[in-house]
C-alpha cells in the first residue's frame, strides 16, 4: 500500500517538486502551508525511514520548493502558522536534510518574543497565542525550537522548551497526562475543565506531548522524569482512547462517557494515534554507543546495535496490571552497562530513577517486581463543587475511575488512606470495589469505553 501512494504521488506532483494535491493558489490559503505540508512530510519522512527511499527524495523536492516559495513572508501569520516549524526540522533531521531548512524554519517562524514570553513563565504564551487562534498543537512548535536547538546549539531554544514544559505541568496537564488546553473554549491556567461541554484532552496533544518529552528523554538521557510522562500518557492517553480495531476517541473526558468521535474515522486524532502505537516500540528502549535503558517496561525483545556489537534485550512483565519484571539478556558482545527505570508510580519519594548495572553481559538476569500503590489527587479547577472535594484514583501506573451514574458520582471512601477501603475484584483486569457499597466500582481509564463513569468523583 505504501509502495501504491508513494507511486501514485510522484505521478502527479510538478516538476518542480510541489506535491499537494491542491492548486498552487489554493496552497496560498487556510492551512495548506503549514499543517498540511508538515503532515505530507511526516508520512513522506515516514515511508523513507521504512526503506522507500523514493520517498526521501520527494520530501526533499517538496521541501525545495518550500524553501523558495512566495509564501515565506506571511506564513507564519496563516492559520495555525505556528505548526509548520516542524515540517522544516524535521526534514533538516532526515537523511536528505540541508542547512537550508533550517534557516527557512527560523526566518519564516521563529516569534522570539514568545520565546521570551516561555521563558518568563507567562501563560498567556500557551493560551493567549495572538496567531489565527491559540491551540494547543503550539506543542509542536516547541518540537521545532527543541530540533533548532540541537542543531545551533543557541539556548534560547532549549530554556524556553524547559520553561513551557514546567507551564504545562503545573497548569495545564490532567491526571492521566492528558493536556487541558485545545482550541475554541475558554481557557485559563488550571481551569481543568472536565464535563463534555468543554474541549481538553484531544488525542493530537498526547501524540505531540509524547514526543516532544522523547525528544528531552534522548537530550537527557538520565532524568527518567521525561519517560514518566510518556508512560503516563501512552496508558492512559493513547490506550484509554483506542477502540479496538475501529477507531479513536477524539477528546478524552473524564466525566460522564468518552467522546462519540471515534465512530468519525477521518480525523486528525485518528490519524496521530494511529501513528502513536505505530511508534509504541521505540519509546521502550534507548541506547548509547556503550549503554542501554530499559525504559518502559513491556513484554518484547530488543536488539540495539551498540559500538562494542549488537546487544539483545528482553522483558517480561505483566505491567500494566501488575509490578513483576524479568529482565533477560540474551546476548552482549561485550560488557556494557545497563540503566533500568524504576517508574515514579513505584518510588517512595515519587520521583524516578535509574538503577545502573555495571559490566553486564550475555546471561545476565534482573528480576524485580515494582510496588503497585494508589494515589489520589485533590480536583483543583473551573468546575469544583461548593462545599464538596472531587479525587482522582490511580493504581500503579494506571489511572482509574468511579463507575455509575448520574453525574457527578458520589462516593463514600476516606482518599487519604484508599488501601482500606478499595477492595480488588476477581478477574483478568484490574478493578475495584468500595467497602460498604454494591453500586459502583472502580475501573481503570483505559477499559472504559462508553459506559458512564467519573475520574473526579465527589468523595463523602
Amino acid at each position: 500500500m505504501v509502495c501504491a501512494l508513494i507511486k501514485e504521488m510522484e505521478d502527479c506532483r510538478d516538476e518542480d517538486g510541489f506535491i499537494l494535491p491542491i492548486t498552487r493558489n489554493e496552497f496560498r490559503t487556510k492551512e495548506y502551508p503549514n499543517y498540511t505540508r508538515a503532515w505530507i512530510t511526516f508520512g513522506l519522512l515516514d515511508a523513507g525511514y521504512a526503506d522507500e527511499k523514493r520517498a526521501f527524495e520527494l520530501a526533499r523536492d517538496m521541501g525545495d520548493w518550500f524553501n523558495e516559495c512566495d509564501v515565506l513572508p506571511y506564513v507564519k501569520d496563516m492559520n495555525l502558522g505556528f505548526q509548520g516549524i516542524l515540517a522544516n526540522t524535521r526534514l533538516y533531521d532526515s537523511p536528505v536534510g540541508i542547512w537550508k531548512d533550517i534557516q527557512v524554519a527560523i526566518q519564516a517562524y521563529q516569534e522570539t518574543w514568545w520565546l521570551e514570553q516561555l521563558i518568563a513563565g507567562d501563560h498567556r504564551a500557551i493560551y493567549d497565542h495572538p496567531g489565527n487562534h491559540p491551540h494547543g498543537t503550539l506543542l509542536t512548535t516547541l518540537e521545532g525550537y527543541l530540533d533548532i536547538y540541537r542543531a545551533t546549539g543557541e539556548p534560547i531554544y532549549i530554556n524556553a522548551v524547559k520553561s513551557a514544559l514546567n507551564m504545562y505541568e503545573d497548569k495545564w496537564q490532567h491526571v492521566g497526562g492528558g493536556i487541558v488546553m485545545c482550541e475554541y473554549d475558554t481557557y485559563y491556567p488550571g481551569c481543568n475543565w472536565l464535563s463534555p461541554n468543554h474541549k481538553y484532552n484531544e488525542l493530537c496533544m498526547t501524540n505531540f506531548w509524547v514526543l516532544l518529552n522523547q525528544r528531552m528523554h534522548l537530550l537527557e538521557p538520565d532524568n527518567a522524569h521525561y519517560v514518566d510522562e510518556m508512560e503516563n500518557s501512552l496508558y492512559n492517553m493513547l490506550l484509554a482512547a483506542q477502540v479496538g480495531d475501529q477507531g479513536y476517541h477524539y477528546l478524552n473526558f473524564l466525566e460522564r462517557t468518552k467522546d462519540w468521535r471515534w465512530l468519525d474515522r477521518c480525523t486528525c486524532c485518528a490519524s496521530l494515534g494511529t501513528r502513536l502505537a505505530g511508534l509504541l516500540p521505540q519509546f521502550l528502549y534507548t541506547y548509547n554507543s556503550s549503554e542501554a535503558y530499559v525504559d518502559i517496561y513491556a513484554s518484547s525483545i530488543a536488539r540495539l546495535p551498540l559500538e562494542k556489537g549488537e546487544v539483545v534485550i528482553s522483558c517480561e512483565t505483566n505491567l500494566p496490571d501488575g509490578g513483576d519484571v524479568r529482565i533477560t539478556v540474551k546476548e552482549a558482545s561485550a560488557p556494557f552497562k545497563l540503566h533500568l527505570r524504576i517508574p515514579r508510580w513505584a518510588a517512595e519519594d515519587r520521583r524516578s530513577y535509574y538503577v545502573v548495572h555495571e559490566n553486564v553481559k550475555a546471561g545476565d538476569k534482573f528480576e524485580f517486581t515494582l510496588p503497585m500503590t494508589f494515589k489520589t489527587t485533590l480536583y483543583t479547577g473551573g468546575e469544583e463543587i461548593p462545599h464538596k472535594q472531587r479525587w482522582a484514583l490511580e493504581y500503579g501506573p494506571l489511572l482509574f475511575a468511579a463507575m455509575g451514574a448520574p453525574s457527578v458520582v458520589h462516593v463514600h471512601w476516606d482518599p487519604h488512606h484508599p488501601q482500606e477501603w478499595l477492595i480488588p475484584l476477581p478477574g483478568d483486569r484490574p478493578r475495584f470495589a468500595i467497602k460498604g457499597d454494591n453500586m459502583h466500582e472502580y475501573w481503570a481509564y483505559l477499559d472504559i469505553h462508553d459506559e458512564p463513569f467519573s475520574v473526579y468523583p465527589v468523595i463523602e
